[in-house]
């Protein structure tokens, strides 16, 4: 089923869950899964970032496994539904230049 239904305790069970494994994730891991959700490549988040792509490819299969996917795609729909910018709170996102 695609989509959720809001009078549905299941899904609000599955929005505390990934909301619960994104708490989880460390402040560098934070800022990738940032870059993903706005469409970044690997490459791209190394050089916004000021890091190797091989430390960013590490960040992503720690974030594939806490969140318990396989995917960058599964990380951003599974992440589609939270107040993101809410979350990683001043200073984990990077700053706009």
């Amino acid at each position: 089923e695609l989509t959720q239904n809001a009078s549905d305790p299941r899904a609000a069970t599955r929005a505390s869950d990934i909301a619960d494994r994104v708490a989880g994730l460390t402040p560098a891991q934070l800022r990738v899964l940032h870059l993903i959700r706005h469409g970044q490549l690997n490459k791209q988040i190394a050089h916004e970032l000021g890091v190797s792509e091989t430390t960013v490819k590490a960040h992503v299969s720690e974030i594939l496994r806490k969140l318990n996917v396989v995917s960058r795609t599964q990380a951003v729909i599974k992440t589609a539904q939270l107040d993101f910018e809410a979350i990683i709170g001043d200073g984990a996102a990077p700053s706009s230049s």
